[in-house]
């Protein structure tokens, strides 16, 4: 089989760096916090980030600039959306926050995306909402519910973005298909300057440990899951031309 390289499904970037600074050898889905960071990315053209757009529940001044029909164009661009959410720790009202995330969704349900949701102390909030407004393929970044409400979240269809903070809980094991997880560094945010890679393989370890499979085969598993979703939201053509040959090789690995 040939080496495939890591895929961080959740990192934040510094979007002023210089392509050789963003990512080493790894291929990486980067969020946005806000639209105009977003509109700065998507001028970029790096072959193994994918950028997404973001509105974060937790700075204020992305909230409040937040427009429905400048993200709608910005979606219309990007095959991923994210990070956005809703978090009951944030100084931003959550009612705001409500009405922003609703606006999202109602925007993917007729632009289907890889969509990284952010849900601190807002698990319950954020399952009512893809329950209210459902979504394709929505992907949960950090998620931090319940067996319970993990259970409900794979019943909606979600997805799993697993950090090393939460890889060795036993709900990803006991209760998400195989199917359904990713793995991230939230690199950026959480962890301390280092490459990429290398923090994704310390997650790619863990999950690897929880789920008792060997290591490489939870990178494959990473990048048929992450082909699953292109496939379900027909964004493939918004990727890149080597994130997409890549896909196309795992796919072609996968089904021989």
């Amino acid at each position: 089989m040939k080496h495939l390289p890591t895929l961080d499904a959740h990192g934040h970037l510094a979007i002023d760096h210089s392509s050789d600074d963003l990512t080493n050898s790894g291929f990486v889905l980067a969020m946005t916090l806000s639209l105009e960071e977003a509109t700065k990315a998507l001028e970029r053209q790096e072959p193994r980030i994918a950028w997404g757009v973001g509105c974060y529940p937790r700075r204020a001044v992305s909230q409040e600039a937040f427009d429905i029909g400048e993200f709608r164009e910005l979606v219309e661009r990007s095959a991923i959306v994210g990070e956005v959410g809703l978090d009951t720790g944030s100084r931003v009202p959550i009612e705001k926050q409500i009405h922003t995330f609703r606006q999202v969704l109602e925007v993917i349900t007729d632009h289907p995306r890889f969509v990284s949701i952010h849900s601190y102390r807002a698990t319950r909030l954020v399952l009512d909402e893809l329950r209210r407004i459902p979504i394709s393929t929505p992907v949960l970044h950090w998620w931090t519910g319940s067996a319970d409400e993990t259970s409900e979240a794979v019943e909606l269809g979600c997805y799993f973005s697993i950090h090393s903070a939460i890889a060795r809980h036993s709900k990803f094991r006991t209760r998400v298909p195989q199917e359904r997880i990713l793995v991230e560094s939230d690199h950026g945010y959480a962890d301390p300057p280092a490459a990429i890679p290398c923090r994704i393989e310390w997650v790619e370890h863990l999950v690897a440990q929880q789920l008792g499979i060997h290591v490489k085969e939870t990178r494959r598993l990473v990048w048929r899951n992450l082909a699953a979703i292109i496939q379900e939201t027909r964004t493939m053509d918004l990727l890149s031309t080597l994130f997409i040959k890549t896909i196309r090789e795992e796919m072609i690995q996968d089904n021989s």
